[in-house]
């Protein structure tokens, strides 16, 4: 199969290229500006476009899996033409790809935007207007789409977005400074967390699958609590007045894939690891 892949240099996106191009039988293009991610593997089998997706097209391929968007809900209060623009311009791109190539598109869609209202911040608000696009394109020219629903990613290479990242990966950074956790409100915001390789096994579940899902939910049904998640870093701790935009709750109701990663048990091994690095152990 010949699959591209936008978004391929980034966090979940490069850990898919590198799943894939292990396996046999696979051919990946990477259309990156590398704006959010650098990770670039070197096997025979990937070839690396470094363009805008909105400037390039790519060769005839037979599936497209779109990564490629602005992400995180607070940055994009501060820069919202480019979270607003950056998911709708690469996703009416993808979707002409899909309909030129009549092969099935896999669309990353946030779990926000199910727990959001579309105009609660821009990046749901692109977000949204992006799967309308889709509609739109399978109404007119009969493109076969998939939504890919992620929850609060982590994992190794993390994307780190400084004071916007993910919550796992901004309580590392506070740590790593020597820094109180952050947290914003009361902490009794929930979330459901999802390990990167899970993730991956779900898209390449979903890919191969001769009977694709037209929705798939890479999430645990297991949320906890932003406390939770604070405590289990056994560091000191400062509240915050909470920022608005963020949904209350976030919770994968249906499962695609089966958790075999727990976000407690990784935070706690990453702090066991983060200390014998210091102690020289």
């Amino acid at each position: 199969m010949n699959i591209v892949i936008t978004g391929g240099c980034g966090f979940i996106g490069g850990h898919l290229v590198e799943a894939l191009a292990s396996r046999d039988g696979y051919h990946i293009t990477v259309v990156d500006d590398q704006r959010n991610g650098k990770f670039v593997s070197h096997r025979s089998n990937i070839d690396y476009i470094f363009e805008d997706v909105c400037n390039f097209m790519p060769p005839p391929c037979d599936a497209i899996i779109h990564l490629a968007n602005t992400p995180r809900v607070r940055l994009s209060f501060q820069q919202p033409v480019d979270a607003i623009l950056n998911n709708i311009g690469p996703t009416t791109h993808v979707a002409e790809w899909a309909a030129t190539y009549d092969c099935p598109l896999y669309f990353a869609q946030s779990s926000s935007a199910l727990y959001s209202e579309p105009n609660s911040n821009p990046y749901t608000f692109g977000k949204a207007m992006s799967e309308e696009t889709l509609n739109f394109y399978k109404k007119h020219w009969g493109i076969d789409f998939h939504m890919m629903y992620f929850y609060n990613v982590y994992g190794p290479r993390e994307a780190d977005y400084g004071e916007h990242s993910t919550v796992v990966r901004a309580f590392k950074n506070q740590i790593e400074k020597g820094e109180s956790l952050k947290v914003f409100g009361t902490g009794f915001k929930s979330r459901d967390f999802t390990h990167v390789d899970d993730v991956v096994s779900g898209i390449l579940k979903l890919i191969q699958s001769p009977k694709k899902s037209k929705q798939a939910h890479f999430g645990s049904s297991r949320p906890y609590s932003i406390n939770e998640i604070a405590e289990a870093f056994d560091h000191p701790i400062v509240y915050e007045f909470d920022k608005p935009g963020e949904a209350a709750h976030t919770v994968c109701k249906d499962p695609y894939i089966k958790r075999t990663h727990d976000v407690i048990q990784y935070i706690k091994e990453w702090k066991r690891r983060n200390h014998n690095a210091k102690s020289g152990s």
